[in-house]
């Protein structure tokens, strides 16, 4: 069953190839359900039903028409925040933990690295990251740092997003998500694609691939990001099962602001910026 791993992370694309329909069934090819709210077509038709919503008849002409999501995703980039965030909350309305996956749909699908389309405190985020984990954050700083000065930290970082067996079993048993699960990170698998992209392009000119903790980044950096929001996704998905708590939503909002968290290590949160830039304005350890 999709999302049963729980932010366990495989290579972005597998989440897209992922299924829960049965092999032989008639338009299973592409994965997912073959019929129903979740499949591929219904998801499309959706799409071009919030366009419409939002009376954009142009992004609804260019999402019917689109082959995936990652075209889909840049459409819907170029149209104003606002209007994004309404078309977001039409589509996702159906969906398990609908109004927290529109919220997660508009952080990472305008998540740049160079030049951040939102601007959030990395303290506020980490301390509402540790309260929604039911985790003390005593004795914990956060800690902003570029990348030529990561020296090898943050490679042994924990995120603590990971559920144990137990917790899993229990959702499972819960309710039967199966559908909009596989509908959700097909979609986000085309979102993630292009943030992933550039935070690579944006790290690698950055850091000396020749030492070996530099390349562990490098591999690492854009897995970490992945890892944040599909944690997210799924968490928004059995957000009824959890209380509505979802440690990874503040952790999405870092991204969007321009940070890449790591996670705790050595009684620090260590947060990358990728740009590199010294921040001003801001409690964190590098303002």
């Amino acid at each position: 069953m999709v999302g049963l791993g729980l932010t366990r992370l495989e290579p972005l694309r597998s989440y897209a190839a992922s299924t829960v329909a049965n092999s032989g069934s008639e338009g299973a090819a592409g994965g997912g359900p073959a019929t129903g709210p979740f499949s591929i077509a219904a998801l499309r038709t959706r799409a071009v039903e919030a366009a419409r919503f939002i009376g954009d008849d142009g992004l609804a002409h260019e999402l019917s028409e689109v082959c995936c999501w990652a075209p889909a995703a840049t459409a819907i980039r170029q149209r104003p925040l606002d209007v994004q965030a309404r078309g977001a909350a039409y589509f996702f309305q159906d969906f398990p933990g609908g109004d927290e996956l529109a919220q997660v749909l508009q952080f990472s699908n305008n998540t740049t690295w160079r030049q951040p389309r939102f601007r959030f405190d990395p303290d506020n985020l980490v301390a509402n990251h540790y309260t929604q984990l039911q985790k003390s954050q005593r004795g914990v700083r956060t800690e902003v740092i570029s990348p030529d000065k990561l020296n090898g930290a943050g490679l042994n970082a924990d995120l603590g997003l990971l559920l144990d067996r137990a917790s899993g079993e229990r959702l499972a048993a819960a309710a039967d998500r199966a559908e909009p699960m596989w509908g959700a990170l097909s979609i986000f698998s085309g979102i993630l694609l292009d943030p992933t992209t550039d935070l690579t392009q944006r790290l690698s000119p950055s850091l000396s691939l020749s030492r070996a903790h530099d390349r562990a980044l490098a591999r690492m950096a854009s897995v970490r990001y992945s890892q944040v929001v599909i944690g997210a996704v799924q968490r928004a998905i059995w957000s009824d099962v959890l209380d509505g708590a979802n440690p990874a939503l503040p952790l999405v909002q870092l991204t969007a602001a321009g940070y890449l968290p790591l996670g705790e290590e050595d009684g620090r949160f260590i947060i990358l910026q990728p740009a590199g830039a010294r921040l001003t304005g801001y409690r964190s350890a590098s303002a």
